[in-house]
């Protein structure tokens, strides 16, 4: 590397070094037609605090093959130069399925947040959407609670056990924040999300925490945002946090510290 590359990348890490930013992985579910609607509502809920999101949506899409991640890394490209602003407090980045690579290689992971970190300075939180599989390989052996989205149909609940079973046991995440986007509005806890539960705590050692219960065919935008809102305060408790560190020789990548929220979201036991 020249003596300017280093130069450089000293620099962005004095810059980053004390700007704490929260990873969230969300895994995708093809079988929730409202889960881009809940996406949204989350990302609402960042804004309300006043926290630009980062999306990195990885997850399989007929209309976009996403941008090759893997590639521009190693041809060193600012990855910024495919991140679409939404709004003012959100962007997102769609990324193709090499994404996956970063998680196959010991420290790939680290590198791809960096690299996002960097593309991406004003970000305080990076969300991935993606299949299980890929966030298994990035968040793996890490303190971090991902976010499920289920429907209440058989298609939708087989998808969200099968993710939490992926993230369980390949990448040894055992806790799970649930949000269950129902056809129609209820009083209490659904059923559907007390069976997901009991499946997964039976079958699996895991356990599901109902974050929030929504109905995104029939509720309003109002009222999805109130059912939204508390989700964004949560989840940031749960989340990957990290800052770059100024020694590039620290793991700042590693696991991270794992704060609990007194006022957490109702765990089925």
């Amino acid at each position: 590397m020249s003596e300017r590359a280093v130069d450089q990348a000293y620099g962005l890490r004095r810059l980053f070094a004390h700007h704490t930013v929260h990873l969230l992985p969300v895994a995708a579910n093809p079988f929730t037609p409202g889960a881009h609607v809940l996406l949204e509502g989350l990302c609402h809920g960042f804004a309300a605090q006043d926290f630009h999101t980062l999306v990195v949506d990885a997850a399989p899409s007929p209309y976009t093959t996403g941008v090759d991640v893997a590639e521009a890394v190693a041809r060193d490209l600012d990855l910024g130069q495919w991140i679409d602003p939404l709004d003012a407090h959100t962007s997102v980045l769609a990324a193709s399925p090499t994404l996956a690579w970063f998680g196959e290689a010991p420290g790939s992971a680290a590198l791809l947040f960096e690299a996002l970190r960097e593309a991406a300075p004003s970000a305080d939180v990076i969300v991935f959407h993606a299949d299980a599989a890929l966030l298994s390989g990035l968040f793996a052996g890490r303190r971090v609670r991902p976010l499920i989205f289920a429907g209440d149909d058989a298609a939708s609940l087989t998808e969200a056990y099968a993710s939490i079973k992926i993230l369980l046991q390949y990448a040894g995440l055992g806790e799970h924040a649930v949000v269950m986007d129902l056809g129609t509005p209820t009083l209490g806890v659904p059923v559907a999300a007390t069976r997901l539960a009991h499946c997964v705590k039976q079958f699996l050692g895991g356990t599901v925490y109902l974050e929030a219960v929504a109905c995104t065919a029939l509720q309003s935008e109002a009222d999805l945002a109130r059912a939204l809102h508390p989700l964004s305060t949560t989840l940031l408790h749960h989340a990957l946090s990290f800052s770059m560190p100024e020694d590039p020789s620290e793991d700042w990548g590693g696991s991270a510290r794992f704060v609990t929220n007194p006022a957490t979201a109702h765990a089925f036991n």
